[in-house]
């Protein structure tokens, strides 16, 4: 956690590169990293106050909640209006940032909001902002994003299930939050802490109200202590046959000598295909790795990827 009045910190180094290898090579593949590493990204949104609101204030109300020192609701009266750039065509963009090194240093801005490029680009999807895309470090880069990748951006969201939400960035959360922990109490807990992880996710994403509709059967979880450096757990989402998401299984590795971890996903594959293989770091970035191993050898297989293994 951020300490009070500090900034918190942007890892967004990947996203940086792959937007520098773009521009050097414009390709449909490097443009496909660079939306990748946009999904998980948080990055830095200029505003405009409202009139008459106090600049001070209204860094103090976004610090905190940034903080996690009291939720902060914005109001009409206090929220900041995301500050819209406009080319020679008369196009109008919003502006957004990847860190603080690409904003030159005599450029000020009233505020600066820390967001989800995820919330950004719902933000410039609605017709009534009239805008056509975003910039992505309009001083630097200058990497115009237009208004057909955001949509397909915001569709591939919203198309996941709930289910393959959590599996992706719920349980991934645990993970990493406390790795010796998580495989300490997944590996007495077994399908009752699958359960519970689960649970608890699923009301984040779907309100505290919803019921939750999975039962202890519908997961399957098992643990190898592989090694002194290598411990495995396979958490298997679809023993029951009522799991609905695409995702068929995660796998976390970790090294308890070293506290190093890695987490896999193998998601269905397309109608005919292989099923694929995922892993999602520690910043919640996912990335695809191919064809998933075979199914019934995925452990032995994985294993040989970790490269900490003995």
């Amino acid at each position: 956690m951020a300490e009070q009045g500090k900034e918190p910190s942007l890892h967004n180094e990947e996203l940086e590169a792959a937007v520098k290898d773009f521009k050097a090579d414009q390709t449909k593949e490097k443009m496909l990293k660079i939306m990748t590493c946009l999904e998980k990204a948080t990055v830095m949104q200029p505003g405009a106050l409202p009139k008459g609101m106090d600049p001070q204030k209204i860094q103090e109300l976004i610090r905190a909640g940034q903080n996690g020192k009291v939720p902060v609701r914005m109001t009409n009266q206090t929220k900041p209006a995301p500050i819209v750039l406009k080319n020679d065509k008369g196009e109008q963009f919003f502006a957004v940032f990847t860190g603080k090194g690409q904003i030159p240093e005599n450029q000020r801005f009233p505020a600066m909001m820390y967001l989800p490029f995820k919330e950004c680009a719902k933000m410039a999807a609605k017709k009534e902002s009239g805008l056509a895309g975003i910039v992505l470090n309009p001083f630097t880069d200058n990497l115009v994003l237009h208004m057909a990748g955001l949509e397909a951006l915001n569709e591939k969201h919203s198309q996941l299930s709930v289910e393959d939400r959590i599996a992706r960035d719920g349980l991934s959360g645990r993970f990493y939050q406390d790795k010796a922990a998580f495989m300490e109490k997944i590996g007495g807990g077994k399908e009752d802490f699958a359960v519970e992880c689960y649970a608890e996710a699923y009301r984040n994403l779907s309100g505290e109200k919803a019921a939750f509709p999975y039962r202890r059967d519908d997961f399957g979880v098992i643990t190898m202590n592989i090694s002194d450096t290598l411990h495995m757990t396979r958490i298997s989402l679809a023993e029951g046959g009522s799991i609905k998401g695409a995702c068929l299984s995660v796998f976390c590795c970790h090294n308890p000598k070293t506290d190093e971890g890695i987490y896999y996903l193998i998601l269905r594959g397309a109608k005919g295909q292989r099923n694929r293989l995922f892993t999602v770091d520690e910043r919640g970035v996912c990335s695809e790795l191919g064809e998933a191993p075979e199914e019934g050898s995925e452990l032995f297989e994985l294993m040989e990827k970790v490269p900490w293994g003995e």
